[in-house]
């Protein structure tokens, strides 16, 4: 008997396409490349526009939060505690400019004539010292600044004010954008979620929702972080003996928003003015931005922002790196926020829904 099986037919080739599918299919793909390349070009054109629409949303995401706990509290609802919440909003600023201003306006004057002469005692300094020439060669801006052409360090502050809308159409935008936003959010969202399949649209609904979530607690704890920075950095220059100490509080809890870099930022005007005052002055200037960011960073911050996802440091300062080589100004602002989302993103959509781990993320 034999057992013997006959051998395996061989695998037929593939019949190759007919011309007409072939063509039509190179034109599918030729016509998906030119539309990533296009949407590409948009979004980098438009960069500083769609980084505005971000900041909005930042923005409308604070002021809803405080509208919606206002209405919860008081039992008038969301919508009316949104609009006592903008009727508040207006007296505080009409009173901070009237009554905050005069203060402010002398200050900036007396600020205005001491950083020069720190300017130039920092100059004369490096001046006097072969690694401080050095120094001043590597830095081009520094040595036009300190010298008698300011213009050339001035170039990209100007321009600065003069990319997308200027900065006070950057300003407008985003108020209305923040205030149409914020009013009827679940429009949008709702604009978004019908973007996707029916059938993804519950969890698309829900990733928005996490990202919201996260945004909320990062903007919460940045918010109480400037404040905080703001009020102790403020006692101690006045402590030390620095007369603007008003507006330098200012500086430094604005430039807060930045992570690990603004703090650095926002100390560079209180030394300045320092260093004309003499070395106890100093010694207290630097004894009150350290403790200013020491609780704020040790204290406050953990305890508002226990919900949000915490980014390492060096994801945060690569985006911060990142996004202002290329958005400027904008993109340093922008950049932490938009690295929490995007984590939120990575961890929701692939981590969780691609890799299917939902304990890891």
């Amino acid at each position: 008997m034999n057992d013997a099986s006959p051998p395996p037919t061989p695998p037929l080739a593939p019949a190759p396409l007919p011309r007409v599918e072939f063509t039509r299919r190179v034109w599918i793909v030729a016509g998906v490349a030119v539309a990533v390349a296009a949407l590409g070009y948009v979004v980098a054109a438009a960069s500083s526009v769609l980084l505005l629409g971000f900041a909005a949303i930042l923005l409308a995401i604070l002021l809803r939060t405080v509208a919606d706990a206002l209405g919860r509290w008081t039992g008038i609802g969301p919508n009316w505690g949104y609009g006592v919440m903008l009727v508040a909003l207006t007296l505080a600023a009409a009173g901070s400019v009237y009554f905050v201003g005069a203060v402010a306006d002398e200050q900036l004057g007396k600020l205005a004539e001491e950083v020069p002469k720190s300017v130039e005692r920092v100059r004369e300094y490096l001046g006097g010292r072969t690694w401080g020439r050095q120094v001043l060669r590597w830095l081009p801006a520094a040595r036009e600044a300190v010298t008698d052409r300011p213009g050339a360090a001035a170039a990209p502050v100007a321009s600065f004010f003069t990319t997308t809308f200027g900065v006070i159409g950057d300003v407008v935008v985003v108020v209305f954008l923040t205030l149409y936003l914020a009013a009827t959010p679940g429009m949008y969202v709702d604009g978004l979620v019908r973007l996707v399949p029916p059938r993804g649209r519950p969890r698309a609904r829900e990733v928005l929702g996490t990202v919201g979530e996260r945004l909320k607690g990062w903007m919460l704890g940045q918010l109480v972080g400037i404040f905080a920075v703001g009020i102790l950095a403020g006692i101690g220059l006045k402590l030390a003996g620095v007369p603007q100490y008003f507006v330098l509080a200012l500086v430094v809890g604005a430039t807060n928003v930045i992570p690990y870099l603004g703090p650095i930022i926002g100390a560079i005007p209180g030394l300045l003015v320092a260093l004309t005052m003499g070395p106890a002055v100093v010694a207290g200037t630097v004894a009150a931005y350290t403790v200013a960011q020491m609780v704020e960073g040790n204290i406050i911050t953990p305890l508002v922002q226990h919900r949000t996802s915490s980014l390492p440091p060096v994801v945060v300062l690569s985006a911060i790196a990142l996004a202002g080589v290329l958005f400027g100004p904008i993109g340093l602002i922008v950049a932490a926020p938009l690295a929490v989302a995007v984590q939120t993103l990575v961890e929701e959509l692939y981590i969780k829904d691609a890799l299917g781990d939902r304990d890891m993320a």
